[in-house]
């Protein structure tokens, strides 16, 4: 949902229930924390179409004055099933963004009294406010691909977000409007033998003039099969161009998914990191209903 409101309600199964830690740059001061916590249903089933909700809210922070920013916001989508393996899905968002900051941890030269520091000073900047509130507005396209009794998938989506130019100010120094952010996202999986799969994903975003192309893939092994005894394990390798390579890996059982990845600095930066980005750990849980049997056999008792 973070790269497009179409995919709400996306998954297999009829809830599913995210939490996501990521943290990076430990080694410098500028550390920074990133959290979010999602949870999307699928709401109304009428023939071939769908309608879903979800809930996002994400928190970063960042440096000595605590500069975080946060948002909160409900997500639609409408699917609609094309032919027997594809749906086509349109999403919308509405969201509210805040960023704050804390300058009581920040020294300015105003509060420096001769040779020695006097945090009682004022130190005489424009901060008009701490924080800033605004509404962003979002939507996205989505489609999806999965055939039935088949693991193969593949799914392509965009998403717009801040389509209203939002403002978040902290006073009269910056009225800048946040830009439009732009997304594009792929991912595929293809099964090449009984038990293992091929994994391909991409991904694009922009903001004005910061631009992120994730590309990656790699292997997905079924280790047991079964209603309540479905366990997976898939293992990636992924580049962030210009920034970091980064390895994954997901383990699968049952309703639960597990992943763990690690951004290995890559950059001009990695003079300050040595090379150690960040960690990043995700947990999903999904509420998958038991499959109705199709075929009974009936043994008679004589």
């Amino acid at each position: 949902m973070h790269l497009s409101p179409a995919s709400t309600g996306v998954f297999q199964g009829n809830w599913r229930v995210t939490g996501l830690y990521r943290s990076q740059w430990q080694s410098v001061p500028v550390a920074y924390e990133t959290y979010s916590i999602s949870a999307d249903w699928k709401a109304m089933q009428r023939g071939k179409s769908l309608v879903s909700f979800g809930i996002l809210l994400q928190k970063d922070q960042a440096g000595d004055a605590k500069l975080s920013w946060a948002q909160g916001g409900l997500n639609v989508s409408a699917a609609h099933l094309v032919g027997k393996s594809s749906a086509v899905s349109v999403g919308f968002g509405l969201a509210a963004i805040q960023r704050t900051v804390d300058i009581s941890h920040l020294k300015f030269k105003n509060q420096w009294a001769n040779d020695y520091f006097d945090p009682a000073l004022p130190n005489k900047e424009p901060f008009g406010r701490a924080s800033g509130l605004s509404p962003s507005l979002s939507a996205g396209l989505l489609w999806h691909y999965q055939p039935a009794e088949s693991r193969n998938r593949a799914t392509l989506g965009i998403g717009a977000f801040h389509l209203n130019r939002p403002l978040v100010s902290l006073g009269d120094i910056d009225k800048a409007k946040l830009p439009l952010r732009a997304s594009f996202f792929s991912e595929g999986l293809y099964q090449i033998r009984e038990q293992y799969d091929i994994v391909a994903f991409a991904s694009a975003q922009s903001m004005k003039t910061a631009k992120e192309i994730v590309i990656g893939g790699g292997m997905r092994q079924i280790l047991t099969t079964g209603i309540a005894n479905t366990t997976s394990v898939r293992a990636t390798l992924a580049t962030r161009f210009g920034d970091a390579i980064i390895p994954a890996v997901q383990l699968e059982r049952n309703n639960w998914l597990v992943g763990i990845s690690y951004d290995w600095n890559t950059s001009k930066f990695n003079e300050a990191t040595n090379g150690r980005g960040g960690i990043e750990i995700a947990v999903i849980w999904r509420v998958v209903p038991v499959p109705v049997t199709k075929v009974v056999k009936c043994c008679p008792v004589f």
